[in-house]
């Protein structure tokens, strides 16, 4: 463990990568390996996630050229490694509605192999996306995976749907900046916009938690 502590101080001194983004690698809070690293809490890692840390940083480019991202996107990409279980996890698609809403149809058109965030959730399924306004952080024909459990938090991506999703729901795929009892404030990318939606009418919020990458 001391060496990974090096190897992880290192990375982060480099800005090779930060605490926060290989926290979120390994579905943990965002200051679990920076404890992990200057108070020695925890003492350990499971070994599937040091395995994961190490590949993270032995694979990251240098600071110099590293992709641009959109504001306030921090992406985590589900590794090979913390793929679980039988292919149990249920991917349905999405169709482009009007004013950059997508028509969400609950009939599985495949099933894959969960990650480990949402090994044993009932109800988590992933969604294929399509439309161009959340470019970069997704690409049409990327899967988002979805923790329908999981409370609304600022600075998460997240569906939103009128009513509880089923047959043919209509949804909004975007990342949350903010929310209070009355509204939803919402930001997409592509073209950037910030906007605000009801909570009346959008009652049902879903976490996105993850993502696959087109393939």
């Amino acid at each position: 463990m001391d060496e990974l502590r090096r190897l992880i101080r290192e990375a982060v001194d480099a800005k090779k990568t930060t605490y926060k983004d290989l926290s979120i690698a390994i579905a943990k809070n965002h200051a679990y390996i920076q404890q992990f690293v200057e108070r020695e809490t925890p003492r350990a890692l499971r070994e599937r996630d040091a395995r994961t840390i190490v590949d993270l940083i032995q694979g990251a480019p240098a600071a110099e050229a590293a992709p641009r991202r959109a504001p306030g996107f921090a992406p985590q990409i589900v590794p090979g490694e913390q793929l679980v279980g039988h292919r149990d996890l249920p991917i349905f698609a999405a169709a482009q509605g009007g004013d950059g809403h997508v028509i969400v149809t609950f009939d599985a058109v495949e099933y894959v192999k969960r990650p480990s965030v949402l090994e044993g959730v009932k109800g988590a399924y992933g969604i294929y996306l399509t439309g161009s306004s959340m470019i970069p952080a997704y690409e049409p024909g990327d899967m988002a995976l979805v923790h329908p459990h999981l409370p609304p938090a600022r600075d998460k991506d997240v569906v939103l749907y009128h009513v509880p999703p089923a047959n043919d729901a209509e949804a909004i795929i975007k990342r949350l900046v903010s929310f209070n009892d009355r509204e939803w404030t919402l930001r997409q990318y592509n073209p950037f916009l910030e906007f605000t939606e009801s909570r009346v009418e959008w009652s049902f919020c879903h976490r996105v938690v993850g993502k696959y990458s087109a393939r």
